[in-house]
């Protein structure tokens, strides 16, 4: 853990996936990333209970928070990750 902390880039911290895309399970559960749905964070609504994928149907989740722990790191360290790569050149 300790070499992707030390490995961290906050320039990647824009495009890392769970800022644009979400994760649903197989029974509509949503997660803000497919780590986070391993792990079991589902995505928060502002203290309300975890949403199924159709509450979400129009709904803007711009500046909703985000669980974050210490495995994103391994999406902000180096160059980067995503679901289509890596961030940075």
């Amino acid at each position: 853990m300790t070499l992707l902390h030390e490995a961290h880039r906050d320039e990647n911290l824009g495009a890392v996936m769970c800022r644009t895309l979400i994760s649903v399970d197989w029974q509509g559960n949503v997660y803000d990333c497919d780590f986070n749905q391993m792990l079991d964070l589902p995505l928060s609504l502002k203290g309300k209970k975890p949403p199924q994928a159709l509450e979400l149907v129009g709904r803007d989740l711009e500046g909703n928070p985000i669980a974050v722990r210490d495995h994103c790191y391994g999406c902000t360290a180096g160059q980067g990750s995503s679901c289509s790569g890596a961030l940075a050149a």
